[in-house]
């Protein structure tokens, strides 16, 4: 590579590639090696529009408290035709106020992460870009929110800022912004040593520009993938808060309160318990492939023309 010059007219000299063996030709991924971001996707997908859809795929109203519901010795019912999942144990269809939990507990996991993923950028970047005190300073304050166990620090502010979904979110943000921070500005300061970090700044770009034009977007794909990876978590540590009764409060539903209220019947009504658990269980896969295959680059691979099924170089 040449030396860059100075000025609007300076240009680059990038060596080419050597050429490719014959008989190898590229060719783009495989879908199979994606296969797991596309699952991830539908059942996100059909997760978000059963809980966006709620009023209307909702069998009954959620917080409906019926005599109805009750079983012969005033305990919840099992799952039967007209309660497909059963009732809790205040006569509730428990199929409704798992969806309208869904709703609750996945939403605020998904708005936290949204809000604490802007924060951790703006954090991350400000202090890599920045070689004086106030990178450090960023940093040294990002090490004390790792510092702080994320279920305990949720805790004290929910049981501080009171019950609620808005409690609820502040709290998370206060748990997730710090990592997020840290994997951003782990992964700028990398990119800031980059050759085409050094080449821009040769031609004349100013700090801000190659921060948002030559950092950033190399940042955005590790840290999407990572706050992928964070949603799911969020909806856990939502769950154990409403387990512990610090989440949303009665009559709002949420998995972690429906797992803490479902926790008594579990030998005679294990569903109570089950149903929830799967739900949960079932959104945290789907952001964690979700994660997993964004977190892959998508790559070309040289393939032999003669045996397309083997990977001659690539791999």
């Amino acid at each position: 590579m040449s030396r860059p010059g100075r000025g609007p007219e300076a240009t680059l000299s990038i060596p080419e590639a050597p050429p490719l063996p014959e008989g190898v030709v590229v060719a783009p991924e495989r879908a199979e090696r994606r296969i797991g971001l596309r699952v991830g996707v539908i059942i996100l997908a059909l997760i978000a529009f059963v809980s966006i859809a709620a009023p209307l795929v909702a069998p009954k109203d959620p917080n409906r408290e019926s005599v109805a519901g009750l079983g012969p010795d005033g305990g919840p019912q099992g799952p039967g035709v007209e309660w497909p999942l059963g009732t809790d144990a205040k006569g509730r269809d428990v199929l409704s106020r798992l969806i309208y939990g869904g709703r609750v507990t996945f939403g605020a996991a998904a708005i936290a992460i949204a809000i604490a993923t802007l924060i951790g950028l703006a954090v991350g970047l400000s202090a890599a870009s920045s070689s004086g005190a106030a990178g450090s300073v960023l940093m040294r304050v990002t090490d004390i929110g790792l510092a702080i166990p994320g279920l305990l620090l949720a805790a004290a502010l929910t049981s501080v800022l009171g019950s609620g979904v808005t409690s609820l979110i502040v709290a998370l943000v206060a748990v997730f912004w710090a990592p997020l921070a840290r994997v951003t500005y782990g992964q700028a300061v990398v990119i800031k040593q980059r050759p085409f970090v050094d080449a821009a700044r040769s031609l004349g770009a100013g700090r801000t520009r190659i921060l948002l034009q030559e950092i950033t977007p190399h940042v955005l794909p590790i840290l999407l993938a990572y706050s992928a990876l964070c949603v799911g978590w969020a909806a856990l540590f939502e769950s154990s808060l409403g387990f512990l009764g610090l989440g949303v409060q009665e009559p709002t539903s949420s998995i972690g309160a429906m797992l803490g209220s479902g926790l008594a019947w579990y030998r005679l009504h294990p569903g109570l318990i089950i149903f929830p658990a799967l739900y949960l269980g079932l959104f945290v896969t789907a952001t964690t492939l979700i994660g997993e295959g964004l977190r892959k680059p998508r790559r070309r691979v040289a393939v032999s023309t003669s045996a397309p099924e083997l990977e001659v170089i690539g791999r």
